[in-house]
């Protein structure tokens, strides 16, 4: 959690924007994650495929990664992985942890061909051992579902530490899902404070839900909602 904090605290978006006009692809990545993340910014992940693209020309293998991601995914553009897919695969073989652990994410997704679980995941797994923190992300996911919550918690931690507190959001949402609220509401904390709005929309619903502490939930609810949560908007409009 505290590199995470870290990461936030770094620099503003307004300052990431600054450099990154000026040149600095570093800036260009990080501002363009936070934009189709929700971190501590409202999500914005068609400007988010721009921030990716300019990285990329920029000279950076990880904002080419996601360039590539985007036009998969069709993140501000129409998709592509027929496209995308293949730049994916020369930039893995180069040995671009970044490339590879988004390639494993869509091989499990079967985007640009058949699902293929098992490349996808010793992809996601080479690229989270190489220290890329969204590859141990969706490795956390992927383990909750299969059963394992120990090993998708531990993963989520690890992610967390790199910098990457989105797997504690889904861990959040898969808990709740499975009426574990206790644990949902832990992980849905964690990522509100990591300035995920998402996160706060989760936490701040199943305060209100359960009538733990309706106030708070409304609080965390609007904070949510001012961070582009749709739902969290809705369920206030409900609650008027």
């Amino acid at each position: 959690m505290i590199l995470a904090l870290l990461f936030l605290a770094a620099a503003s978006p307004p300052e990431l924007e600054k450099s990154c006009d000026g040149g600095n692809a570093t800036h260009c990545l990080e501002l363009g994650t936070q934009l189709r993340d929700g971190l501590g910014v409202r999500r914005d992940p068609a400007r988010a495929a721009d921030l990716f693209r300019k990285a990329c020309k920029g000279k950076s293998q990880a904002g080419c990664a996601e360039d590539a991601r985007a036009l998969a995914l069709g993140e501000g553009q129409a998709p592509n992985a027929r496209v995308a897919i293949p730049r994916l695969e020369k930039m893995c073989k180069q040995g671009q942890s970044r490339a590879c652990g988004v390639l494993g994410d869509l091989f499990t997704r079967g985007l640009g061909g058949p699902q293929d679980a098992l490349r996808g995941e010793k992809l996601l797994e080479d690229a989270c051992k190489k220290h890329d923190a969204r590859a141990c992300s969706i490795l956390a996911t992927l383990a909750y579902r299969t059963g394992d919550a120990e090993r998708a918690e531990q993963l989520a931690e690890e992610a967390d530490e790199l910098g990457d507190p989105v797997a504690y959001e889904r861990l959040g949402d898969l808990y709740a899902a499975t009426n574990d609220t206790v644990r949902a509401i832990v992980y849905f904390k964690h990522a509100c404070e990591a300035g995920l709005a998402h996160g706060c929309a989760g936490h701040g619903l199943l305060l209100l839900e359960s009538g733990i502490d309706e106030k708070k939930g409304r609080e965390l609810l609007q904070r949510g909602c001012e961070g582009g949560d749709a739902k969290a908007c809705d369920v206030l409009e409900k609650f008027k």
